[in-house]
């Protein structure tokens, strides 16, 4: 499978504006599990900052999130 023409990351960035602007949320938050690189690398171009790492079901997952405003 290809990658690397942005539909990820511009689906990341429509759904956190979606988030604050249309939900009024005042956080989004992605969990991600550590080996999947390309999907911390979306969360890291849509201006998410890892909060918290966990264990859940033998998987090793991250917490991304970033705030509104």
């Amino acid at each position: 499978m290809e990658g690397g023409r942005g539909y990820a990351t511009e689906a990341a960035l429509a759904c956190k504006d979606y988030g604050f602007t249309c939900l009024n949320y005042r956080k989004v938050v992605s969990i991600i599990n550590v080996h999947n690189l390309a999907s911390i690398r979306v969360a890291e171009k849509a201006g998410m900052k890892k909060d918290k790492s966990f264990h859940r079901a033998g998987n090793m997952l991250h917490v991304y999130s970033i705030s509104s405003g």
